[in-house]
């Protein structure tokens, strides 16, 4: 059986991002994009506590922490005064912190990675055409000098961002609208007393919001969200006073001194009403869009394609293609969520209502105060809280413990209280793998035999600390983990065929592709 070629259109985060999983899962990939060099500046900025995880996987988190800069807590403020302060270092992972990170540099970070593999670039190439049958693709590449191509890939992925071309090619609705807010971004020289250090400062003013946070000891991105404005800028370039305007008028003891770069930008809330169309797959913006409050967008774009990719690899393996439907069925419920929470959140933040504004700041101090509506906070913020324990291609079998099949397993500390060994810290395989836990020798040996012919690797530990037994339990039981970290079998240990069963429709009894 020869390896399929997966055709991946857009070059950004998400593109890379699915360049790396097709091709750490033995996939050949080809990757290409219209623009003559990668982005120079950056809208994106942060990358969540879940998304270093995925960079974990690959080996190159420690490389991504050590370019940005990490922002432990967010300071609300309305009409100058203090609301809450979100404390950002108990986000539940061994990156309990927002990682500011420029986008530019974390597509440099990328595309060196990805270099390693063996996969490029083809820059200054375009999709003009393709047609799909139930065997696969053939799609038309046009290059600068006009010279096209045909090529024949298994799945062609559309990772070309909100004006997607292959979502329009394949007649998938974007679905949703327009928000009537001017938004400003800018990487601006500032100081004084109200500057931002370590943390995120949001400050909201009568409707309108302005936003702070550190890129360096130099610069700080601000972006602020007005009722009117943007319109008198379409055409022309924004000065500095486009931002020292609304943070005067908000109260903020600052002074911007210089810019970097500032640009106005729109905002949409759209998704596109399927993420698969046969062969062809939407990943990232182009399947998703929404105001950058919380800093979803990229992080939930990257997360997309560890989703997908494993299942375009079990499938070339000879899985079920049935399997490929769960895509759609996982991210698309993210995504309609993200989209809810975004939009509930600008619209909270943005409202000229007095009543409201006073409602909101009398509430919001008291409410985030809740402990369990923390949790809640920063699970959506890092992304480390969504789950798939709906899937139809989950299975949970039962058992103690707090961790269900369809959560994400987290990177749990083993023996030493200090957390110096982790459970997943060593994980880099593009496979899944099976964690056994408290049962005999007899029955271990048993479940290792079964698995011996697979592309599983077992592991057994009964040296979980404290949460790591709250969460995992103490029964003997077998738990699988998917190659994107979530987990996707829990059962008995004796539960062989449940388990093989489960194998056999996620493609993890084939052996995975050498890359």
């Amino acid at each position: 059986m020869s390896t399929p070629l997966v055709l991946v259109v857009g070059a950004g985060p998400s593109g890379m991002t699915t360049a790396i999983e097709l091709r750490r899962a033995g996939l050949n990939v080809r990757i290409i994009d219209k623009s003559s060099h990668p982005a120079l500046h950056s809208q994106a900025l942060v990358v969540q506590a879940r998304t270093l995880e995925q960079l974990q996987r690959y080996g190159i988190a420690e490389t991504a922490v050590a370019a940005g800069r990490k922002l432990t807590a967010a300071k609300f403020f309305s009409e100058g005064k203090e609301l809450l302060s979100f404390e950002l270092n108990r986000i539940p992972s061994r990156y309990h912190y927002a990682l500011f990170l420029p986008q530019n540099d974390t597509e440099a970070i990328l595309n060196c990675f990805m270099e390693s593999l063996g996969v490029e670039i083809e820059r200054q190439t375009e999709l003009v055409s393709f047609s799909q049958d139930t065997g696969g693709v053939t799609a038309t590449l046009r290059r600068l000098d006009g010279a096209q191509e045909t090529i024949q890939p298994r799945w062609i992925i559309g990772c070309d961002g909100a004006h997607s071309v292959v979502r329009q090619m394949s007649q998938i609705a974007f679905e949703g609208e327009v928000i009537s807010l001017s938004f400003f971004l800018g990487d601006l020289e500032l100081d004084g007393p109200d500057a931002p250090t370590d943390f995120l400062a949001i400050h909201l003013h009568k409707g309108n919001v302005v936003f702070m946070g550190r890129l360096s000891d130099k610069l700080t991105r601000v972006i602020v969200a007005l009722h009117s404005g943007q319109e008198q800028h379409t055409g022309q370039e924004l000065s500095l006073k486009d931002f020292q305007d609304p943070i005067d008028e908000a109260g903020i003891r600052v002074k911007v001194h210089s810019a970097e770069w500032m640009t106005p930008f729109h905002v949409n809330d759209r998704q596109a009403s399927h993420y698969r169309n046969g062969n062809v797959f939407l990943v990232g913006d182009a399947s998703h869009i929404h105001s950058p409050v919380g800093g979803q967008g990229m992080n939930t774009g990257m997360q997309d394609a560890a989703n997908l990719a494993w299942k375009l690899a079990a499938v070339a393996r000879g899985a079920d293609d049935g399997l490929l439907d769960s895509y759609e069925e996982e991210r698309s419920a993210v995504g309609k969520a993200l989209l809810k929470s975004t939009g509930r959140g600008l619209r909270m933040a943005t409202s000229s209502n007095p009543i409201v504004e006073a409602f909101r700041d009398a509430l919001l101090p008291h409410i985030a105060s809740i402990s369990s509506v923390q949790e809640r906070m920063l699970g959506f913020i890092s992304e480390t809280a969504i789950e798939y324990r709906s899937s139809s291609i989950v299975e949970d079998h039962g058992g103690d413990g707090s961790l269900r099949a369809g959560d994400r397993m987290p990177d749990l500390s083993i023996g030493e209280k200090d957390g110096a060994n982790r459970l997943l810290q060593h994980w880099t395989e593009p496979s899944h793998f099976a964690l056994m836990l408290n049962g005999t020798e007899d029955e271990k040996s048993r479940v290792k035999a079964q698995l011996a012919n697979t592309s599983l690797r077992s592991l057994h530990s009964s040296d979980l600390d404290d949460q790591g037994l709250s969460m995992l339990g103490k029964e003997a039981k077998i738990v699988v983990v998917r190659p994107d970290g979530y987990v996707g079998f829990r059962g008995p240990i004796d539960k062989t065929e449940s388990l093989l069963a489960y194998l056999g429709k996620t493609g993890a009894l084939q052996p995975v592709l050498a890359p």
